[in-house]
């Protein structure tokens, strides 16, 4: 899936389980909009590292 989690709907959510079990897994990074979780910042819009 090429767009960040920050723009999934629940829809994608659904079709994708498996590609964001794999995204959210230990996470480094959120976004500062919406406060979602990934692995690699290239899955947000908008990422902050985690401390």
């Amino acid at each position: 899936m090429a767009k960040s989690l920050c723009k999934w709907k629940k829809k994608d959510i659904e079709r994708n389980i498996h590609e964001l079990i794999h995204i959210v897994d230990k996470p480094r990074f959120i976004c500062k909009d919406c406060a979602r979780s990934a692995h690699d910042k290239g899955f947000l819009c908008k990422p902050i590292k985690l401390k």
